[in-house]
């Protein structure tokens, strides 16, 4: 594609985005400064529609991109918005706690990413099936409840409320605790659900309910091991392209079900990527495009982030805001 072209596919695609309305020769001649006559720019979508990067509604109206033309303007064109100072800020001091619940990270980000970008957002956590033990711990809560307290390899902590017999007193947890961090730290939590219990003697073999009990809850609830978080989905009801209501139930189905989290899974590799309408081959979000970014652990990749909006999303910022917040992310589970 030639300079003239690209800088009419740009300046279309950005006035597309800002107005949600198809755009006619006239508007790019006018707001931004071509250089060439409103005909020559006429001329110029004529050809990009023909390409395929440009369709035409109606045979009245302007033009606006297809998805060929979102692509395009995503890898060739766009560069990525510098964040303001404002938004740098809001994004390093989002993290600088001393929570280490999983649980607080994946949605204090997913809450950060939907603010930032006015689009709905899920953070999908590590799977703790594939996380390894470190070590376990109860503190006593009152006559026959305990605090239990899970550290794995994924760095987070993971706590849970139980029920205990009466006669655990201190000195016992802490040896029944001492005992099963012994004998499992290092263990996958999904090969623990195999082997809980049979090698152990004693204490620990003896309370074989608890056992179950306590990481019935760790191992994944119901089968699912995958933790996510979803902010602001009613966001996409902002937009004009969602005015259609079965339109936003299909969005919100997709962002409702394991489907987001299997399509990141199974598309996505590291660092920022961005998929575009027909791309993701999801009836549901046909209309909307997806940027997805990792976050790491100890240099390997443990979670993704997406963002989910309409085709005309500012994919500059929204690119520039993942990326930023995934690379925070990633130094605060480090740290």
């Amino acid at each position: 594609m030639d300079s003239r072209k690209q800088r009419v596919l740009e300046a279309l695609i950005d006035d597309y985005i800002a107005t949600a309305e198809p755009v006619g020769s006239r508007t790019l001649a006018r707001k931004y400064g071509l250089g060439v006559s409103s005909a020559t720019i006429r001329n110029e979508m004529a050809d990009l529609e023909e390409l395929g990067y440009l369709e035409q509604p109606h045979t009245s109206a302007g033009r606006m991109p297809s998805d060929k033309g979102y692509r395009y303007y995503v890898d060739e064109i766009m560069r990525p918005t510098r964040l303001n100072a404002r938004d740098r800020e809001r994004i390093r001091h989002a993290y600088h706690v001393r929570v280490r619940e999983l649980h607080w990270f994946i949605h204090q980000t997913a809450r950060l990413v939907s603010e930032l970008t006015l689009y709905p957002s899920m953070v999908v956590a590590p799977p703790l099936a594939q996380a390894l033990l470190v070590d376990l711990s109860f503190v006593p809560l009152g006559s026959g409840t305990v605090l239990m307290v899970l550290r794995t390899s994924t760095g987070m902590v993971e706590n849970q409320t139980l029920a205990v017999p009466d006669e655990f007193d201190a000195d016992k947890l802490w040896a029944l605790a001492w005992d099963f961090t012994q004998e499992f730290r290092g263990v996958s939590l999904d090969e623990l659900k195999n082997r809980i219990l049979d090698p152990l003697q004693g204490d620990i073999n003896r309370y074989r309910e608890l056992w179950q009990l306590a990481f019935k809850w760790v191992t994944g609830r119901d089968g699912d091991d995958d933790k996510v978080s979803l902010a602001g989905p009613l966001n996409i009801l902002n937009y004009p392209e969602f005015r259609d209501i079965e339109k936003v139930r299909r969005v919100l189905g997709f962002l409702e079900t394991k489907t987001a989290v299997e399509l990141v899974s199974r598309y996505f590799s590291d660092g920022v990527q961005v998929v575009i309408g027909a791309e993701s081959s999801l009836d549901d979000i046909q209309d909307c495009s997806l940027v997805t970014a990792t976050y790491r652990l100890h240099g390997s990749v443990v979670g993704h982030l997406l963002v989910l909006g309409p085709k005309r999303m500012q994919y500059n910022r929204v690119t520039s805001i993942v990326e930023a917040v995934s690379e925070e992310l990633s130094r605060a589970l480090h740290g």
